[in-house]
């Protein structure tokens, strides 16, 4: 094979074969982490919900304590990840390690509310006056706790790999697949198993479980990483903790060019945090469980099939142009069209049949323009070198924003279900989300100006404040006054 004919990242060397293996496990990893990552936001609720829990509940355990983890240890992680060298790689290390545990916490989060009914009825005279329900809730609360504790290392470095291991001018293809594999999964989880999220909850863990132990236990031993060059050093030439942080943040967020999406991420973040509630919203307008299932299965099969095209688009026009014109059907389209359902009130099948519409014809191209958001822009909006450390950093604001908004938002629900009601109140969670929409897609517009500005389509490179890391104080480099920090 002529040196021509191969493909290049690094240290790495593929031949067309060889870069076929590396992408089949890539893409079967995925596969396994997208369907056990998509069994616990889907069930846990429902779980939380019969077991009693308030909102308030739900977004404390389900949302808040783990993005408080996430927000805590993802910056660490990244950035230790970043700098690590062995001879396994900087990625791997970090995500084989965590596999046993999580897959422990599946099980346990399966047999949850047994587990909590033995240890009721065997040890009452310990809890009290502690309902079986009540027991199992701290039981499965813990679980999801620690859970959410060992996935952090896996969701912070997972995405980082492909990025080392994956050729640069294959990147944005690889993506549209990798995005396309991930949706086809959580299709056939809303097809074929969520339907039986309350009949079948053990088995749907358990079966979540093995499926991760084997099969992303396999992509963890069958991708190999390159050799990297030593890591750049920290602010000052100095070592240690506090030289660490001083770097990070100096780094990350000397420049407005940066804190324009960090913003957008918190915004979207805050509106995203009624997520856990949508099984809700489909329930308060009449479907059941199984109809929802299909509803989520239309819109990720479409969303599948559209993100091919929104991602030609985005290697065509750039990918901040296609999730800036994303953003704005969000905001002026799909979200007030959603509000009908506050004055809609129509038989289950005619809803079902209008969520149909909806999720095909308005949500899925809306989310096809949006997924090329992370990773595809993030690839050429953050320098190459610091990938991992300014994803965390935005991760770091991701998990801030849903932290506030899981809290604000079982707030909001649980006061404003005196006016409508038990179930009618997830009608609002459109307008929740529009609120903080609408002043992300002003901030997508000045990101769009300054990513101009540092050159564009034709001369973009990532800015990166070396004069602040080297002298410790704010960076000047912004091209104009008003965009330094």
């Amino acid at each position: 094979m002529k040196a021509s004919a191969e493909y290049r990242v690094g240290s790495l060397s593929y031949t067309r074969p060889k870069l076929a293996v590396l992408l089949f496990w890539l893409l079967w990893g995925d596969f396994c982490y997208v369907l056990m990552e998509a069994v616990t936001p889907s069930i846990m609720p429902l779980q939380f919900k019969a077991l009693g829990a308030s909102n308030v509940t739900m977004s404390l355990v389900l949302s808040t304590i783990p993005w408080t983890m996430g927000m805590i240890l993802n910056p660490v992680i990244s950035f230790k990840s970043d700098r690590f060298r062995s001879k396994w790689g900087r990625r791997i290390p970090f995500i084989a390690a965590t596999v046993p545990f999580l897959v422990l916490c599946l099980i346990g989060l399966g047999f949850g509310r047994q587990a909590g009914a033995f240890i009721s009825a065997h040890a009452g005279n310990w809890l009290g006056s502690l309902s079986a329900n009540t027991v199992s809730l701290i039981l499965m609360s813990g679980l999801f706790v620690a859970f959410s504790f060992f996935n952090v290392f896996v969701n912070s470095v997972f995405w980082y790999l492909f990025n080392d291991v994956v050729p640069e001018r294959l990147l944005a293809r690889f993506m549209s697949w990798f995005r396309m594999v991930a949706m086809i999964s959580v299709s056939l989880y809303n097809l074929l198993i969520f339907p039986f999220a309350e009949s079948h909850t053990t088995e749907i863990y358990c079966g979540a479980a093995l499926l991760y132990l084997v099969g992303f236990g396999m992509m963890c031993l069958n991708v190999r990483e390159g050799s990297y060059p030593p890591p750049p050093p920290y602010a000052g030439d100095r070592s240690g903790f506090v030289a660490a942080v001083k770097t990070y943040a100096l780094e990350c967020h000397s420049l407005w060019h940066y804190w324009y999406q960090f913003l957008i991420t918190v915004l979207g973040s805050i509106a995203g945090g009624g997520a856990m509630f949508m099984v809700f919203f489909y329930q308060s307008t009449g479907l059941d469980l199984a109809q929802i299932g299909k509803v989520n299965f239309a819109i990720t099969l479409s969303t599948s099939l559209l993100i091919l095209g929104s991602g030609w688009l985005a290697d065509r026009y750039h990918p901040i142009r296609i999730v800036l014109a994303g953003s704005l059907m969000q905001v002026f389209l799909v979200l007030p069209i959603m509000m009908i359902w506050l004055f809609w009130h129509p038989p289950a099948q005619t809803a079902f049949w209008a969520w149909i519409v909806i999720s095909v014809g308005l949500v899925a191209p809306m989310t096809a323009l949006l997924g090329v958001w992370d990773p595809p822009l993030f690839m050429r909006l953050f320098p190459r070198d610091r990938y991992g450390q300014f994803c965390s950093a935005n991760a770091l604001w991701r998990a801030f924003g849903f932290i506030l908004g899981g809290l604000l938002v079982g707030v909001f629900l649980d006061v404003m279900k005196k006016f409508f009601g038990e179930m009618d109140v997830y009608r609002l969670l459109p307008v929740w989300q529009l609120v903080f929409m609408i002043p992300a897609v002003f901030l997508t517009f000045r990101l769009y100006r300054s990513w101009k500005r540092f050159g564009g389509d034709d001369a973009y490179v990532p800015p990166l404040p070396e004069a602040a890391v080297a002298s410790g104080r704010q960076s000047r480099l912004e091209p104009e006054a008003d965009d330094s920090v």
